[in-house]
Order: structure tokens, then sequence, then C-alpha cells
């Protein structure tokens, strides 16, 4: 049997720091220990951004390589290890409709309405998000990001995962008039008001599997145990959660938590699988075991092979053209997030 893990560190030692692996928290543990840098989707373009390295290696899916890409530096490139990893939840938009809500908003209620747009989405879409004054979001900061617009007395359009938009919606205690639901038909319930946020009809498969019975039977099992989610997940299932967050904020409250304590964690099964691994004195079950398909398309094999063409014939490069504006959008969420 092949030993890819032995290989890949040879060529990693080799390259000495011309190569750098970022990974994001729902890879294979087996990944995750041989990445340079782990976190979210935030981190990782924070990350990428700093980075100096000629060459990343971004095991993910396609959006977070193509946000590596947008942010780079005129020498780096960057490399998928499998170019079919993609994202169902991005495929909810896209660059041409977005355009098309805003011009229905505008149309519709006389306003201008800025457009935040999840990391989650590709390049097209970041593109407008940059092109109107927008700035693309994390489900760390999403909630950050609004604040900023709306304190400037602007309404937003916010794209694509809906789930993220109505639970940061609620945390910040929008009213149902102040939040309007946009489908693929274009029209809209007025109800007198000037809405602050439209909010796109998307959702990401790994979180929408999430359902009240399992809640149910955790705590029939566990009276006494804690309930983290994502907030990607249904309103519902957020709203019986104890807390809720990003893969960095799950893993933080997981890992201050005293020994013995009991956990069940509502987001990809190979992120919890990891920290129940990590943490063996705490009690740490999924919610449900629900896995991200287009993650898992990353593995050792071809980890190693996308290495391995760097010293013959380049394969996986992730190009991106016209992401002037995309990176507008980057760097407005560094901005407000950082600055």
């Amino acid at each position: 049997m092949i030993n890819y893990v032995k290989k890949i560190q040879k060529l990693k030692d080799k390259f000495d720091g011309k190569v750098v692996i970022s990974a994001h928290h729902y890879q294979h543990p087996e990944i995750v220990k041989l990445a340079d840098f782990v976190g979210d989707s935030y981190k990782l373009a924070v990350d990428c951004s700093r980075v100096n390295a000629e060459y990343i290696v971004f095991c993910g899916v396609r959006f977070m390589a193509e946000g590596a890409a947008i942010l780079a530096k005129e020498n780096q490139k960057i490399l998928l290890p499998k170019m079919s990893a993609g994202c169902p939840l991005a495929d909810f938009i896209d660059g041409e409709i977005m355009e098309n809500v805003l011009m229905s908003i505008e149309q519709n209620f006389q306003i201008s309405a800025i457009p935040v747009v999840y990391m989650n989405s590709y390049t097209d879409a970041k593109n407008v998000c940059g092109k109107f004054g927008g700035a693309v979001c994390t489900s760390s900061n999403a909630q950050k990001i609004l604040e900023y617009y709306f304190a400037k007395g602007q309404s937003v359009f916010f794209a694509p995962d809906f789930n993220l938009g109505i639970n940061t919606a609620r945390k910040m205690n929008l009213k149902e008039g102040d939040i309007i639901k946009v489908n693929k038909d274009l029209t809209f319930s007025k109800n007198g008001k000037t809405p602050k946020l439209f909010i796109w009809d998307g959702n990401c498969r790994v979180h929408k599997r999430f359902i009240q019975s399992d809640v149910e039977q955790f705590k029939a099992k566990y009276p006494n145990g804690k309930l983290i989610v994502h907030p990607e997940c249904d309103e519902a299932i957020v709203n019986l959660a104890d807390i809720s967050g990003s893969t960095s904020k799950i893993f933080s409250e997981i890992e201050k938590s005293k020994n013995g304590s009991v956990w069940a964690v509502g987001t990809e099964y190979f992120f919890v699988k990891r920290i129940t691994d990590q943490f063996p004195q705490k009690t740490i079950v999924p919610l449900r075991q629900s896995i991200c398909a287009n993650m898992a398309k990353i593995n050792l094999q071809n980890l190693y092979e996308t290495l391995k063409s760097i010293d013959e014939n380049i394969e996986n490069l992730i190009v991106v053209n016209e992401k002037q504006n995309a990176r507008k959008s980057l760097q407005k969420m560094i901005e407000i997030v950082e600055g």
C-alpha cells in the first residue's frame, strides 16, 4: 500500500517554503494533519492573502480556492487537488442573477440595495458584489458586515444562503417587516415599509439535513448535554441550540469547555469526528451524520499527485479572470472586520 503521508511530507520538505497547504475544517483528519494552516473560510481567506509561498495547495472546495486566487499575489498559483469539488450552495446564485435581483429591488422599492455575498459563492457573484460596493461575508462575520451597512442607512441583498441570512437577522432583532425572502421569480410581497434585508432562497445540503427529531433524540439520551450548531442550519434548529456559530466558534467553544461535558454538534461530520478524536475527555456526538461529499473528494492521493505536478507539469491550477471587483469585495470584508 502506498504511504501517501510519507510521500507528501517528503515533497513538502523538498519544496521548503515554496509551497503551503491550506485545509478547511471539513477536510479528512489526515489532510488536516498535513496542512500548514487550518480554519474556516474567513481564516483561510486571510491566511492566503498574507502568505508568500509561490504555490498554495487548497484543500477545500472550488469557491474557496477561487477566493485564494482572487487575493493571491501576481507570482502565486493556487492549486485544487480535485477540480470537481464544487458547492451546491454556491450554485444557487451567479453574477447575472445577482444583477437582476438588484435591478428588481430598485424598480420595486426605489432603493439601491448593497449586495453582501457569502464566501460560499463563485467569482462572478463576488465580482457583482464588488461592482456595487458590497462585501463578502462568512458565517463568523455576517452580523458585523450587515451592521456596517445598516449603520450607513443602507438596505442589503444577502445571498446565497437563506438560513445564514435569517439566523443573523434574528440575532440582530430585525422585525418581520424588515426582511424579504427573494426567490428566482423575483416577486416581492410589499408591506408599505422599506425592507432592510433581502435574503436569497438558497441552502446548504449538509446543514439542511438536521431536523427537530435529531435534537429530541440527543436531549432524551443526554438531558444535560449542550447543542451547538452552524447558522446554515434551519432557523428551528438554531432556536433549539444552546449556541450557534461558525466552525471556528464551534471548535473554540468545545475546546474551552470542561472535561466531562457533553456536546451534540450540528455541522459537517468529518469536522465533528476530528474534534471528537481531539478531545477524548469530552463526549462529542454528531447531531446527525451529515457529510459534505465535495469536501470528501480531496484525499491523500490527489493531494500528493497535485504536489508532485509542481515539479513536472502543473495540474489543477485555478484560473480566475476579471477578478478586480471580486478582490474589492473580499478586501472590503477584511477591512470591515479587521479595521
